[in-house]
């Protein structure tokens, strides 16, 4: 009796393997199907073979079952059934292991290209999303820079027009003052965001010639000495006299020097003085404004120069500008095959400097 429950249950097993590998591999790709008829066919066999292993124990059913019970005929039994079974299991096997194989190298070369596809997905995200605070900083300070310079000149146009200030002849020059001083300050916006535009689009023109780099400091001294008596310094030079020539455009490195010291000056108290020198280093030269201002956290290293950032970027910060300085300046050094750097501690000061190969 226990043997017929065990071949039974064996029975069932089989078939319902047989089952389910003939549903499951019927829509499967081709390459995971080779073998797999065979390995169908060693599954009916070792099924048949167990079919007439419950048939050898009820003799009723003997008349109806083609090989009997003799042992050349219970050889044979086993031979067709489970040995040709086997064979049949072993000879689909080979065929379908390397199928599965195959399809695990493709499916995990599918999964890198997705991996991939997903590392450039995410980098188009972090893309979009600096696009957009760009977007916000370029609004808030442009509306910011905008504002100012306009609400000021609009009131001083609006009290000379009104002609309250005709008797005043010193307020009424005032006025005319404060009107042409934003006005500048509005000029410098558009060129500083025309200049960014040509930068990006590669359309900023070079008239390259040799240059001292002593006389082009000397000369921004002179030419920014205005700019530092509006905010209570004084620019001092502190370097070599030593004629050192690079090749390059000189309004548009006067344009650097100008950037650079600007900044030092709005960033300096009263009464402080403002360090520019150059020095030789190998085959380069050195440029360098240093002054004694707040200094610049260790945290705006990596954005100082990208366009649109500045240490107090707020609608409220006292010290004006459109963010756009730093971004043009480091276009401008780098485009001359040189590169822009500073040194800052908080509380003690910065040394913004750029470097530009020697001409010989």
């Amino acid at each position: 009796m226990t043997d017929i429950i065990l071949e039974t249950f064996r029975a069932s097993v089989l078939l319902g393997i047989l089952v389910f590998l003939w549903i499951s591999g019927r829509h499967r790709f081709e390459r995971l199907r080779k073998g797999w008829r065979q390995i169908i066919v060693g599954f009916g066999l070792l099924l048949f073979g167990s079919l007439l292993d419950i048939s050898d124990n009820f003799e009723t059913l003997n008349p109806f079952i083609v090989i009997g019970d003799t042992d050349t005929e219970a050889f044979l039994e086993k031979f067709v059934g489970f040995l040709g079974g086997f064979v049949f299991l072993a000879i689909g096997l080979i065929k379908w292991i390397p199928g599965v194989q195959g399809m695990s190298d493709l499916v995990d070369a599918r999964t890198k290209e997705l991996q991939e596809i997903n590392e450039v997905l995410q980098l188009e995200v972090e893309e979009r999303k600096r696009a957009e605070k760009i977007k916000q900083e370029f609004i808030s300070t442009v509306s910011h820079e905008l504002r100012t310079p306009l609400t000021s000149i609009k009131g001083s146009l609006g009290l000379m027009k009104a002609g309250t200030l005709d008797k005043d002849p010193d307020k009424l020059q005032s006025m005319m003052d404060i009107a042409y001083d934003n006005s500048e300050r509005l000029v410098l916006l558009i060129n500083d965001i025309l200049d960014i535009e040509k930068l990006e689009a590669g359309k900023m023109a070079y008239q390259l010639e040799p240059i001292d780099a002593v006389d082009l400091v000397k000369g921004a001294i002179e030419a920014n000495k205005g700019f530092a008596d509006e905010h209570g310094v004084v620019f001092v030079w502190s370097g070599t006299d030593e004629s050192i020539q690079v090749k390059g455009d000189k309004d548009r490195l006067m344009q650097v020097m100008s950037n650079l010291m600007s900044n030092a000056a709005k960033f300096s108290a009263t009464g402080d003085e403002v360090e520019l020198s150059i020095s030789r280093e190998g085959e380069t030269v050195c440029f360098a404004v240093k002054d004694n201002g707040p200094g610049i956290p260790e945290k705006y290293r990596e954005s100082l120069f990208d366009k649109f950032t500045q240490v107090d970027s707020s609608d409220t910060r006292e010290k004006g500008g459109t963010g756009l300085g730093l971004s043009i300046t480091d276009a401008i050094v780098e485009q001359h095959g040189g590169t822009l750097d500073f040194e800052s501690e908080v509380g003690e000061g910065s040394t913004f400097f750029f470097t530009m190969p020697i001409f010989k």
